[in-house]
């Protein structure tokens, strides 16, 4: 009886611990994605267009996520920015980069790659190398899913330089020279400067630089902001204007110089008309 009972406890344990999933290394869809980064190593999008199911979702590390035109585009662009593309040679022992799909007991297939994104950028001219994983899900034999989970730093770095260099940059770096005004403090300036900081955060996602430069003596502060975009300064305006810190400010500051550098648009322009603004446009570099 002891014996009968320890073998279907024995039995339990191990239904219990049986895999959900199927994994290998050299199946017809490893094979895919394999073919599909030589071809980006090649530069060659035809291969893409095609392995990729017209529905197709992409979701990046930040969790923007776009459709097969989108995702098509941004595989071009990458082509744009980059010159020299490779990947590390995968061989299926485990050791080193690799792909694998995994079949799961409830039909649904996912292969994932984990290698090396090594190229030249184009117009930093940096040689660039960091390690990725990107996992795709199958409807049949057609990508309908690609989830990415890399920084996209060096990404960013390089596209920021071709905006440079082509003078296209949607993003702004609002400069202003501010006088404190009589009687106020640098601890009252640091009060308030908390309460704006806090509000920006809570309410300007694209606000991606925001910070305020005081004097040794207290009596003037530098203020440097940075939008994405000329909307997300305008959505700034509007808080400003019409939220709880346009009288407060104003009370504690008196403008002397307000600088919008960038290729601001013409509804920006129209909506701060009333400020005395300087505009200037790049002549060269990049904005962060």
């Amino acid at each position: 009886m002891k014996k009968l009972l320890l073998l279907l406890f024995v039995g339990v344990i191990c239904s219990c611990q049986s895999p959900n999933g199927k994994v290998t290394t050299n199946d017809e869809r490893s094979k895919i994605i394999k073919t599909l980064f030589k071809n980006v190593s090649e530069e060659n999008i035809d291969y893409l267009k095609e392995v990729f199911s017209d529905d197709m979702t992409f979701v990046d590390s930040r969790n923007n996520k776009k459709d097969k035109a989108g995702f098509i585009a941004g595989v071009e662009g990458l082509f744009e920015m980059f010159d020299e593309i490779s990947f590390e040679d995968v061989d299926g022992d485990a050791t080193g980069s690799e792909i694998e799909t995994t079949v799961y007991d409830n039909g649904i297939v996912w292969t994932n790659i984990w290698n090396t994104f090594s190229a030249t950028g184009k117009y930093t001219g940096q040689k660039v190398s960091f390690p990725f994983h990107i996992s795709y899900q199958w409807d049949g034999l057609k990508i309908s899913r690609e989830v990415q989970f890399f920084d996209n730093a060096v990404f960013d770095k390089e596209l920021n330089a071709m905006q440079a260099a082509n003078n296209v940059s949607e993003k702004l770096v609002i400069l202003l020279e501010l006088k404190v005004t009589k009687g106020n403090t640098k601890k009252d300036v640091q009060t308030l400067v908390k309460k704006l900081n806090d509000f920006v955060r809570a309410n300007e996602p694209n606000t991606y630089d925001y910070t305020y430069f005081i004097s040794e003596n207290g009596k003037r502060v530098f203020l440097v902001e940075k939008y994405l975009t000329s909307a997300d300064m305008v959505l700034h305006a509007n808080n400003f204007e019409g939220g709880p810190n346009f009288a407060p400010f104003m009370k504690m500051f008196e403008i002397d110089k307000f600088i919008i550098a960038g290729n601001a648009t013409d509804e920006l322009k129209e909506m701060l008309k009333a400020y005395p603004i300087e505009y200037r446009t790049s002549v060269g570099g990049w904005i962060y």
